[in-house]
């Protein structure tokens, strides 16, 4: 039987062999590897920076305001729209605690273990001013462990105050359609408003075409109080209240605009007023005409009112309007 013979491979020669072996060509073969391994460990480090840097740059520029916090909720960064919304810049708040800065309602919404991760509360500004937001929380993991939280935030304020005006001018139109006498429909308005809008001083004027005089049904001045001498001055003197009158408009009156109406001659003198006072009136009317003034007045915030609020109020003067033409029309039927 012929014997399996071991195929034979190519003669090496010494010098090949000793070329294979040689301690520099091993070397050589080394350093290639390595400079190998750092090309692609500086790429790897070149595209992670890239990563994160587009990242950043996303984070920074998104439209909605955003925190980043590890774990225990310590700020780390945030971006411009936070600082828009709260008023902190990033050197005054990386480092510190989130709920501490933020001064939340309810802390528990930024605890990580939470079960809600959308919420609604109200935070507080640097200048202390609270702000109700939607709140969200979102987790950071890398390799199935949290690394942070990012958090952002989206001022509802507005939404939250016109609900609350739906709800206002809703409960004083059921108001004025119910049996109730004038005075108390009067008093509901006003407690109704004092939800949406500082309304401590607060006038309804009615003119009597009769006796062609002004005469105030009902009315709250915290300088006043229950004093009708005090009030007796809008009514003798070509006030706030005879202008809206006689120009069916609204108005509002600080003080530069008040010297500006002095100077014109639109109006008189009725009382002393300063750069703090401020006035809201519109006209309560029957058709295009005047019939009264609903007004407001601010002693110490000259800012308290703006002409956002001038919708507000004529509203709540065509519900009135309503109340005191059905009321007026039911006295007539009385009488015959």
């Amino acid at each position: 039987m012929k014997m399996n013979q071991r195929k034979k491979g190519p003669k090496l020669s010494k010098k090949s062999i000793l070329r294979n072996h040689n301690p520099k060509n091993n070397s050589h073969k080394d350093e290639e590897s390595n400079l190998s391994s750092q090309n692609k460990l500086k790429k790897l480090e070149e595209f992670f920076l890239q990563g994160r840097e587009e990242f950043l740059n996303l984070f920074k520029r998104c439209p909605v305001a955003l925190a980043y916090t590890n774990i225990d909720g310590i700020i780390l960064q945030i971006n411009h729209c936070f600082e828009e919304l709260t008023g902190f810049t990033e050197d005054g708040v990386k480092g510190n605690s989130l709920v501490y800065c933020l001064r939340p309602e309810e802390a528990s919404y930024f605890d990580p273990n939470y079960s809600r991760t959308s919420f609604e509360t109200n935070i507080y500004t640097k200048d202390n001013c609270a702000v109700q937001v939607l709140g969200n929380r979102k987790y950071n993991k890398i390799d199935n462990r949290l690394a942070g939280m990012i958090f952002s935030f989206q001022d509802i304020s507005f939404l939250r105050k016109e609900r609350r005006i739906k709800q206002v001018l809703y409960r004083i139109s059921q108001s004025v359609h119910s049996e109730l006498p004038l005075p108390e429909i009067y008093a509901q308005a006003q407690e109704q408003l004092k939800k949406v809008i500082i309304a401590e001083n607060f006038y309804i004027a009615l003119w009597d075409s009769d006796t062609k005089q002004l005469h105030f049904p009902y009315y709250t001045d915290e300088a006043a109080g229950d004093n009708e001498i005090f009030i007796q001055r809008y009514c003798s003197s070509q006030s706030i209240f005879h202008y809206i009158l006689n120009n069916v408009k609204p108005v509002l009156m600080d003080f530069q605009r008040y010297r500006k109406m002095l100077s014109y001659g639109y109006i008189e003198p009725w009382d002393v007023m300063t750069n703090t006072h401020l006035w809201l009136a519109v006209p309560i009317k029957d058709g295009q005409k005047a019939i009264g003034v609903l007004a407001l007045q601010s002693y110490n915030n000259a800012r308290q009112y703006s002409e956002k609020d001038i919708d507000l109020l004529e509203f709540v003067a065509e519900q009135l309007s309503t109340a005191i033409f059905r009321k007026s029309v039911e006295q007539k039927k009385i009488n015959t």
